[in-house]
């Protein structure tokens, strides 16, 4: 069977690695597109997994991402046509989905953001559309044309693939000595708070900690690397989540996958994401696994670093990755007879 995936941003890759070493493993071929954005074409790099950039890289002006958008539907038809794919599988890439109803290629469309408006595309025209559990009942899983493709998974998109990876739990439990910050999403269609609201604490925290900033592209390593940051680290390329986790004291994050995944595996977390929370953050603060606080200052940070060292760890929401990723390896599998 030829599984075709598509990634149009960074935490695409570490959600379909685990399914990918399974096929590999069963003999199945496997194309690979991608959209050159954030560290998509690194981590890819960086996995060993061969893979083919198809459109440019998206601009920040409305115009030019609807330009882009069209110009890359048009070249990824053209690129996928002549290869013919049995199914076809993508996580948030909303384009898969349209491109494969037009070739008659069943496609499974998983998105974690109920807020993303690339879902209209995902939930209109994929075959099957996986959710996770906490999204249930929320306005965007109620579209009357939705309702006999929709199915939920249990816990959180990272769990999932993290729950593939055995060793990151030995990793936890290594010696830290490091705050890690993750910034905000400034391209992302669904964020409009402020940008570079961190900046002055980082520069404050970085005269007593070992500072490691995790910029989500280039523009924000550069920014990052301007003389007023000096102490903090900005590495050359996207780190492995083992070399972070087993250095991480605490975790600051201004939205996003990796947030998510620290806090799944136990690591102290905090959100400083300054517009709503999504629904799958909402679900990791009610089980304690996540703090948010938008306003965090040294006070805060030091409270949190001395309650995280007292308080056990919680993997039951990693474990129920295990269950979501068989369910959604079945489910994929079953798509060639639909």
């Amino acid at each position: 069977m030829k599984i075709w995936l598509d990634f149009i941003n960074t935490p695409q890759v570490a959600f379909f690695v685990p399914f990918i070493r399974r096929w590999e493993s069963d003999g199945h071929e496997l194309l690979l597109t991608c959209r050159d954005s954030g560290n998509t074409v690194g981590l890819l790099r960086q996995h060993g997994l061969a893979h083919h950039v198809v459109g440019k890289r998206v601009g920040t002006g409305t115009f030019d991402k609807a330009q882009q958008f069209a110009g890359r539907m048009l070249a990824l038809y053209r690129f996928v046509r002549t290869r013919r794919p049995d199914v076809a599988a993508g996580q948030s890439s909303f384009y898969l989905p349209l491109i494969a109803k037009l070739l008659g290629v069943p496609s499974l469309y998983t998105n974690d953001n109920e807020h993303a408006q690339g879902n209209f595309f995902g939930f209109r025209f994929a075959t099957k559309v996986f959710l996770p559990e906490p999204l249930r009942g929320t306005p965007a899983t109620q579209k009357p044309y939705l309702q006999n493709r929709l199915r939920f998974y249990p816990g959180v998109k990272e769990a999932i693939y993290l729950s593939q990876q055995p060793d990151l739990l030995a990793a936890i439990d290594e010696p830290k000595r490091q705050i890690y910050f993750r910034p905000e999403p400034w391209s992302a269609q669904y964020y409009d708070g402020p940008l570079n609201f961190f900046d002055e604490a980082l520069r404050e925290l970085a005269k007593e900690y070992e500072i490691v900033v995790l910029p989500r592209d280039k523009n924000q390593a550069d920014h990052y690397r301007q003389p007023e940051f000096a102490g903090v680290r900005v590495p050359d390329g996207p780190l492995k989540l083992r070399d972070i986790v087993s250095g991480c004291l605490l975790f600051i994050g201004a939205g996003g996958s990796m947030t998510r995944e620290l806090a799944v595996l136990g690591v102290p977390v905090v959100s400083i994401y300054q517009a709503d929370l999504l629904a799958v953050d909402e679900y990791l603060v009610d089980r304690g696994l996540l703090h948010v606080d938008p306003q965090l200052d040294y006070a805060g940070i030091q409270k949190l670093l001395s309650g995280g060292a007292k308080k056990p760890r919680d993997r039951s929401v990693l474990e129920t990755g295990g269950v979501a990723f068989h369910l959604i390896l079945k489910n994929i599998h079953d798509l060639r007879a639909s």
